[in-house]
């Protein structure tokens, strides 16, 4: 077994309580191949798995693919921003971040969510990730205003005032650290340490053979594993999970009235 598995299995066994873990994967629309890969790899293991889509990317023939992979329940699909652009001049990328009003980033985030239901009809969750995982205040009062039930970002994320949104933040980010097996024990094994939810963030797009390996090993040890339960997002939601990483905020601001 490597040593991320092994620091992996150690964690989960110290638990009090089983494990609860959850993996979103980015970015669904561009590097298909690789995502059908992910798709396969998640269904030779029996385990769901959470795409967030990006509205502006998905053309009809993956749509159609991702229908007919979510009919079962264990694939989700949820909104990953609108055209996944970064509109900052200076900083971190960001899609709706401080250079987007309000009006701007309700605009493209009700834009998205109407051609995901275009493409994607009701397999779609309302959930929100926005690209990067950054956004703003106006975002989250965006999300709120259209419906939306659950904003997903990372658990370092500024904390927001979600209003009616349920927070459902990921753990570790696979890529960043899948080329170190080392390192990527290091965060694999602390997440697996704490109360949970666990969220595991992929990005099929950038991942390599290395990461590949490493994922379908982990894979095979979740699945198997009699203390851990692997999730779908909506499955979470439903049985309101919270996630101890960042407490809900009880007053949102006022909604912003758009531009007359």
């Amino acid at each position: 077994m490597s040593a991320h598995l092994v620091a992996v299995r150690q964690a989960i066994e110290a638990r009090d309580l089983p494990a609860v873990v959850f993996f979103r994967n980015d970015d669904a629309g561009i590097e298909d191949q690789r995502l059908y890969r992910l798709l396969d790899l998640f269904a030779v293991h029996g385990l769901p798995i959470d795409l967030a889509v990006i509205p502006h990317a998905l053309t009809p023939a993956l749509a159609g693919n991702l229908r007919e992979a979510a009919a079962d329940g264990r694939v989700g699909l949820h909104q990953h921003g609108w055209q996944h652009v970064n509109h900052e001049t200076a900083g971190r990328k960001c899609e709706f971040g401080q250079a987007r009003t309000y009006d701007q980033q309700f605009a493209d985030i009700a834009c998205g969510r109407d051609r995901l239901a275009d493409l994607l009809g009701d397999r779609v969750n309302p959930f929100f990730t926005p690209p990067w995982n950054r956004c703003t205040q106006d975002t989250a009062d965006a999300l709120d205003r259209l419906g939306f039930s659950t904003l997903s970002r990372n658990k370092g994320a500024t904390p927001l005032a979600l209003g009616t949104l349920h927070d459902l933040s990921v753990d570790v980010d696979w890529a960043r650290h899948e080329a170190d097996e080392r390192a990527l024990a290091t965060v694999c094994a602390q997440a697996m340490a704490s109360p949970g939810p666990i969220g595991i963030m992929l990005h099929h797009a950038v991942m390599n053979e290395d990461g590949f390996l490493r994922l379908e090993g982990l894979l095979a040890l979740l699945a198997r594993h009699p203390r851990v339960t692997v999730a779908p997002m909506r499955a979470l939601l439903a049985r309101q999970i919270p996630h101890p990483s960042r407490p809900a905020i009880a007053a949102a601001r006022p909604l912003h009235e758009s531009a007359s």
